[in-house]
């Protein structure tokens, strides 16, 4: 896109979740309820990202493109603010949604990369700068906790 469009917004996120669609954080909800115990990677750093705040990012810039003639096109990041593991992450889920109902889970168990294969190689730190977009288009990220816990009560039909 780059190439052939000068005028563009490309926006790099990772970790994405959220209330709708196969994700991380529902398929560890899922497994609570069917496993004993879970065996999380523990050595793979990221951002989480709720997918609202992401829906809400993308509104804002276009907002911005409508009403701006002096827009700084380009690529840029966002993700939830602060850095975790996908190990830290499942016990978070299972914190914010152990209000809600029995479980079977009794023990979240931290494993290295090499003993999860998977098809498509991961990087062990995958966390991303943004301030090129808080800087451009003032958007601060909101915490990867406080963006999960409202995920999860809208996942499980709670309202604030």
């Amino acid at each position: 896109m780059r190439l052939h469009l000068k005028e563009h917004i490309i926006i790099r996120t990772s970790w994405m979740y959220g209330i709708h669609g196969k994700n991380f954080v529902k398929t560890m909800l899922r497994l609570e309820k069917e496993k004993e115990i879970i065996k999380v990677v523990a050595d793979q750093y990221g951002c989480p990202t709720s997918a609202d705040d992401m829906a809400n990012v993308i509104l804002t810039i276009a907002g911005q493109i409508i009403r701006s003639s002096e827009i700084k096109w380009g690529t840029y990041h966002y993700c939830g603010k602060g850095t975790t593991t996908w190990y830290n992450l499942a016990e978070a889920v299972f914190s914010f949604a152990g209000r809600y109902d029995e479980k079977m889970l009794q023990k979240i168990e931290p494993i290295k990369t090499i003993d999860y294969p998977t098809p498509a190689k991961r990087p062990v730190f995958s966390a991303l700068d943004c301030s090129l977009i808080e800087n451009n288009f003032g958007i601060k990220a909101r915490p990867w906790q406080k963006s999960l816990k409202l995920t999860i009560d809208g996942i499980r039909g709670k309202t604030g």
